[in-house]
């Protein structure tokens, strides 16, 4: 991570005779003496045991990371190299950095303890990936302060705020960007494409964020700005870059200030390039848009982006023309409040990890990771979910396709491999419904029912109208609202559970309609009398208005909003965790009331269907279910028999 320096405690008469003279006994020692020129072998040893206490603290943060890097290397693969390129910043300063005198500086203790209590905050409260990485950097940025004092602090601030480029962004931070990002490549990239279509051979057409490339004589191929294009990886992976290529090529602040500004563009840039590139390659073939080889296109295109920073670089080396920098004579590290420094004898061997310092920060180290996990298991926490399937691993697409009021029109709409990776299962459908006393009415009321399930880790935003909408192009109208809905409740009847009432849980059986499960009494999510339906009006680029609308059912419990259902399915007492996205859109509705007036009445016919495809919570909330529910001291993931 970084590399940090160590000093001991000098006596008071030592402290007397380095406040009126500097000696070579006082100097650091030489580089020849140390590993790599930088670090003798007990502050290698230091550096090694605080990083053990560091891994040790933050293992949870360690792991999830390593997760979110190994399953989108295209988006967070670049986590692995920021570490080394920050110990390369240390190693490329060493000789700056062994002249510099160290001191301990007690009050760093303070963010090394706010680092860590906002961490386990982060972890159990709050639940924020990103927040726990920041949280880690301060606890290490503390750690340096602490152990090295100011003076040293101000050589090791850069390569330590540097790791936060390791740190996966939150995925509201990412919904928000995200949308123009995928328009303007989508727009720019049909820009460039019309320009050298001609020489080609093919023509261009931009709808939203698919563009369409026509070859002479041949039917359109759509190519669609999926949100794996939609720039963001550019953006986190270009910053990063930029930030290495600051760092290193660039002398004065103002120099790696303008490199970094100019990140964004030049990401969108090469993003513009990139899709463009994925347009030319679709006319030869469409297999060249999809899996490994677009992801080898985007990862090329990091090449000719580090030239264009290095050319910004020599640019901007060539508009001014800023003296060259001297290096200072040593000289006493100047008296700072709250710092001891470390003057007298040079301390290169083992007595520096017998300074109260360095001892105060593994004490606090290791009781902090001793303690952490055992109050987490003490109090029953669960920070792993478990994955949990219905019995038999039911799919929602084995819902009836024809109800009383309403009937399948069409085919199941089949999501492409790309789609199918952006959205995170393949337990899911996507199918119209007609209302059939509306079929021969001037205005047929016809409903996109969308529903997806999801397991295991839920720690992420789901996909949802207002991100995957916008992002296709579409504008937001009016406001978002909540519209509670209005499910017909003849059927229900109190579940034969303890409390029931007070619980708010109800059983419905299943119709004679339904494909499977007819006559079999299903328990309802909580409290169903309260279910809302989250809707936004959408409209196209002809100003023709969409209505699309969600809830969520999650361990049990249903929520309107893509914030709540995280809550509610990272339940920390529920070793399982589940959620279910259920959508409903229609062009043909004049409102969002009317929508949700005729979305209750397509669930509430589904919905003891709906609710076959989700777990029991009753029954696994009492250890029944699955098989080797935790609970009942098994503890793996089950359901699927």
């Amino acid at each position: 991570m970084c590399f940090l320096w160590f000093g001991s405690e000098a006596t008071l008469s030592e402290r007397c005779i380095a406040v009126t003279t500097l000696s070579a006994q006082h100097l650091p020692a030489q580089p020849r003496d140390r590993i790599a020129g930088l670090l003798t072998p007990a502050q290698l040893t230091a550096v090694v045991l605080l990083l053990v206490g560091v891994v040790a603290v933050f293992w949870q943060w360690f792991e999830r990371q390593h997760r979110h890097s190994m399953g989108a290397p295209s988006d967070w693969g670049h986590a692995y190299v920021i570490p080394l390129i920050s110990a390369y910043l240390v190693w490329r300063d060493r000789e700056a950095i062994t002249r510099t005198r160290t001191s301990t500086f007690w009050p760093g203790l303070l963010p090394v303890l706010l680092g860590i209590g906002s961490y386990f905050v982060a972890v159990v409260v709050v639940k924020n990936h990103m927040i726990q990485g920041l949280s880690m950097v301060l606890t290490i940025a503390g750690l340096a302060l602490l152990l090295t004092g100011p003076r040293m602090f101000g050589r090791l601030f850069l390569p330590i705020l540097y790791l936060v480029f390791a740190i996966t962004i939150s995925e509201m931070i990412m919904i928000k960007i995200t949308f123009q990002l995928q328009l303007i490549a989508s727009q720019g990239a049909g820009v460039l494409l019309a320009l050298i279509g001609p020489l080609m051979g093919f023509t261009v057409d931009v709808d939203g964020n698919t563009l369409y490339i026509t070859p002479t004589g041949k039917e359109p191929l759509p190519l669609n700005v999926a949100e794996a294009c939609s720039g963001m990886r550019m953006v986190i992976a270009f910053f990063a870059l930029a930030g290495a290529v600051a760092l290193i090529s660039s002398k004065f602040w103002w120099q790696r200030v303008a490199v970094l500004v100019l990140a964004l563009p030049v990401a969108v840039f090469m993003n513009i390039v990139r899709v463009a590139i994925l347009g030319i390659a679709s006319k030869y073939s469409p297999e060249l848009t999809k899996g490994d080889a677009h992801v080898m296109i985007g990862t090329l295109l990091l090449l000719p982006g580090l030239m264009l920073f290095l050319g910004i670089v020599w640019a901007l080396g060539r508009v001014v023309d800023e003296p060259a920098a001297t290096k200072p004579a040593a000289a006493p590290t100047p008296s700072v409040p709250g710092a001891s420094p470390n003057r007298g004898k040079v301390v290169d061997g083992w007595s520096l990890l017998r300074t109260p310092a360095f001892i105060a920060a593994m004490c606090v180290m290791t009781l902090s990771g001793a303690s952490m996990t055992a109050g987490i298991k003490y109090a029953g926490i669960h920070l792993k979910k478990l994955a949990i399937y219905p019995p038999g691993d039911r799919q929602v697409a084995t819902v009836s396709t024809d109800t009383p009021s309403w009937r399948q029109i069409g085919a199941d709409k089949l999501e492409s491999a790309e789609v199918l990776e952006t959205l995170g299962t393949s337990n899911y459908v996507s199918r119209q419904y007609l209302k059939k006393s509306s079929e021969k009415s001037e205005r047929p009321i016809v409903i996109d029912f969308h529903a997806a399930y999801y397991t295991g880790m839920v720690d992420t935003v789901p996909h949802v109208p207002e991100r995957c909408f916008v992002g296709g192009g579409m504008q937001i109208g009016n406001a978002t609202k909540t519209v509670g809905l209005t499910l017909d409740s003849s059927g229900w009847s109190p579940a034969n559970v303890e409390n029931a009432s007070e619980r708010g849980l109800y059983r419905q059986r299943v119709p004679n309609y339904a494909r499977e499960g007819v006559g079999t009494s299903v328990i309802l999510p909580r409290e169903p009398g309260k279910m809302q339906l989250r809707i936004t009006e959408f409209a196209n680029k002809s100003g023709k208005k969409l209505f699309a609308g969600y809830f969520f059912i999650a361990n049990g419990g249903h929520v309107s909003s893509a914030e709540e259902v995280r809550l509610l399915a990272f339940d920390l007492k529920s070793d399982y965790a589940y959620y279910l996205k259920v959508q409903f859109t229609s062009s043909t509705v004049n409102s969002a009331e009317e929508l949700a007036q005729e979305a209750s009445s397509l669930l509430g016919e589904l919905l003891p269907e709906i609710m076959r495809c989700v777990p029991d919570w009753v029954e696994v909330e009492a250890g029944r279910y699955p098989a080797n529910n935790a609970i009942g001291g098994g503890g793996e993931s089950g359901g699927k028999s």
